[in-house]
């Protein structure tokens, strides 16, 4: 795996190549803009815009954020061109300040990261837009890719296993399984499990990372991997496909970009339909999966990626238009408000409330202020 910092070739359709990134520190503040709407019916929509961080910081197309569940004060921002993560402290305050942090192994186990999503024991996971064109070096690709589980304990993440050429230790991950080369979309379910949009396979995965190997290990072989076949997905290539589960009813909704769809998926009827062939990692099990309740929520959108779930709505980024759209959990829409993101992806609901979201195209994460 080559350091993040290098030049990496571009995905198979798209993108540029990877830029230069330290760590580094840098403060940051905040600018509104009015992009003139008004009357709305969602109290989490507004009219002006907030920029919260921006290229100054490190972003590097930031394709996704959350905030860490553990520490509210912390958001954390998934860098595609720099394959790590830019962390804000105290994000929208006087206090702010940003932090790049790059793993030296991400050019594989962060490689074009789309998304990203906190468990509640401490750790996340990523998945990435990439199908393995760097391994040990540049080669052709050969798509042992898929999700990473990290630690979000800023003492391990990015700070220990750092030294290259590979050693015993191979940066800081936890973990890594290999059956979702160009991996748009990821939602955390319990402990380490997590739901995978394979953008390549074109249908959903469950990965359960189970125990972690530890920080830069190489044993994949403690997991369960479970593709639930007819759960079919259509990818748009650089535009992210955003996952989210409800853990009061265990549905999985999903941006299913290339049909325009929202779609719902409750897995609670699927059944095995047997072991599946190429078990790269030598998980404990790989498994196909059939018969889950999946179905059209809403329909006709341009090009939906992001993804939030906040009290009986869901909020749902429309990169074709810019617009970010409120449904509620029927499929019906509520209200939606315009943005001047040149292109929008990963939304989140910060702890105060408001929708924060990545817009790559211009470099900004943008904070939402009701009306």
């Amino acid at each position: 795996m080559l350091p993040a910092c290098l030049a990496l070739a571009c995905i198979d359709d798209g993108g540029d190549e990877a830029g230069d990134d330290d760590v580094g520190e840098s403060d940051g503040g905040g600018d509104g803009e009015d992009t003139g709407g008004e009357g709305f019916s969602i109290p989490e929509f507004g009219s002006e815009l907030t920029i919260i961080g921006t290229e100054a910081d490190g972003l590097n197309a930031p394709r996704d954020l959350e905030f860490n569940p553990a520490n509210a004060g912390e958001l954390w921002t998934f860098n595609m061109l720099s394959h790590g993560t830019v962390i804000y402290f105290e994000p929208g305050t006087d206090a702010q300040h940003a932090e790049v942090r790059i793993d030296t192994y991400g050019a594989h186990f962060m490689a074009f990261v789309s998304s990203g999503a906190f468990g509640d024991n401490g750790n996340f996971a990523t998945c990435h837009e990439s199908r393995d064109e760097w391994n040990v070096g540049p080669q052709e690709p050969d798509d042992f890719m898929g999700p990473t589980l990290w630690p979000a304990d800023l003492s391990i993440y990015a700070m220990v296993g750092q030294d290259y050429p590979p050693g015993a230790q191979e940066g800081s991950h936890l973990d890594m399984l290999h059956q979702s080369p160009l991996c748009m979309g990821i939602a955390h379910e319990a402990a380490n499990a997590y739901w995978a949009y394979d953008g390549f396979n074109g249908n959903l995965v469950r990965y359960d990372f189970l125990t972690d190997h530890g920080p830069g290990g190489s044993d994949h072989t403690d997991a369960t991997i479970r593709r639930f076949t007819d759960a079919s997905v259509t990818r748009v290539s650089n535009v992210v496909s955003h996952l989210a589960f409800d853990h009061d009813t265990g549905l999985l909704y999903l941006a299913d970009t290339g049909t325009g769809r929202i779609m719902r998926f409750d897995p609670s009827g699927a059944t095995m339909t047997g072991t599946l062939p190429n078990n790269w990692d030598g998980a404990t099990e790989y498994t196909g999966w059939a018969g889950g309740d999946y179905e059209v929520l809403a329909e006709g959108f341009d090009e939906p990626s992001g993804l939030a779930l906040h009290e009986g709505r869901l909020f749902v980024t429309e990169h074709g238009s810019g617009d970010i759209v409120a449904l509620d959990l029927d499929g019906d829409e509520l209200d939606r408000m315009g943005t001047d993101a040149v292109r929008i992806m990963g939304i989140t609901v910060g702890p105060e409330g408001k929708l924060w979201y990545a817009d790559p195209g211009a470099n900004e994460i943008v904070r939402v202020e009701p009306d």
